[in-house]
């Protein structure tokens, strides 16, 4: 009797998240716990999100209201031209942020890729190749505060406090030690064998490196960009301290000046806050692909 054929149904391995069902369901551990808790650590991450982007569009009543209004009954759009209309240098803020945070981020992922291709591809004498970069990175060991002090006493001499040049200096010393071991995982993922091959070709150490080698760490380059980008749109430390004026403050500066000793700008504080979020949150989500990639720090193949 004949037996009708199956079609061959391709085998598709299990993912990541399927195993780790399979390993909970194992051990007992129902889906609905496991969605419960994925929810309940969502809703812990996003909340003050929330609370944050709703209390801009809230009314001052609302917004101080007892028991809270969890949801605004109307929504007070208003409220982001009022921030720019009682606060003008809100507009040189936002300025003064983005430029700091592009040329940081350009200077630091150059510098920072140039270094790390060196270590990866040069052999130092006394193993230094192996041992600098830890040693720079150990620089961000220390605590910011730590160098605040000596940092000023330089800028103001140098005439560099009150400047977008200081601030511009300080992120990118900061943030080159972090571009470098990051990039450094990158570099050493590719063969030696291409670059040996490029030079058989007869490409210079520099051509092969932005012919051969920079296209294959292209998600190691943005990925390095897009933490530099975070941290330098983020920092208020060095930005508070070596700032006093309008000319030269940042973005984090701008929102902190709404607490005072006297009161709390609760709307203009939401406003602010949402209005700083809204850049770095789009650009982290459009290139989330490689955030996740750098904090794997290249080890992940994709």
């Amino acid at each position: 009797m004949a037996t009708e054929q199956q079609p061959d149904v391709p085998f598709r391995e299990p993912s990541r998240i399927e195993r780790l069902q399979e390993t909970l369901a194992e051990k007992g551990i129902s889906k609905a716990v496991i969605y419960g808790v994925l929810g309940f650590f969502l809703l812990w991450t996003l909340f003050p999100v929330y609370w944050l982007v709703s209390g801009a569009l809230k009314s001052r009543q609302t917004l101080l209201s007892f028991p809270p209004a969890w949801i605004p009954a109307e929504f007070q759009v208003s409220n982001f031209a009022q921030l720019f209309v009682q606060r003008p240098e809100f507009y040189q803020y936002i300025f003064n942020s983005i430029v700091i945070t592009v040329v940081t981020t350009i200077i630091a992922t150059t510098i920072g890729a140039a270094a790390a291709y060196g270590f990866v591809t040069f052999d130092f004498p006394y193993n230094l190749d192996f041992h600098l970069p830890f040693y720079i990175l150990s620089t961000r060991f220390m605590p910011p505060i730590v160098t605040i002090i000596p940092l000023f006493v330089i800028f103001r001499n140098l005439q560099l406090v009150n400047t977008l040049y200081g601030l511009i200096c300080v992120y990118v010393m900061f943030n080159i030690p972090f571009a470098v071991w990051m990039m450094k995982g990158f570099f050493e993922e590719v063969p030696a064998s291409l670059v040996e091959s490029a030079m058989l070709d007869g490409h210079t150490h520099i051509g092969a490196f932005f012919k051969i080698v920079l296209p294959l760490v292209k998600p190691g380059l943005l990925a390095s960009a897009i933490f530099t980008t975070i941290i330098t749109w983020n920092e208020l430390l060095f930005a508070i301290i070596l700032t006093q004026d309008v000319a030269a403050m940042t973005l984090p500066v701008g929102l902190s000046s709404f607490v005072t000793k006297y009161s709390v700008q609760w709307i203009n504080v939401s406003v602010a806050g949402t209005i700083a979020l809204i850049p770095v949150l789009l650009f982290a989500f459009v290139a989330r692909q490689e955030l996740v990639r750098g904090f794997s720090m290249g080890a992940v193949g994709k």
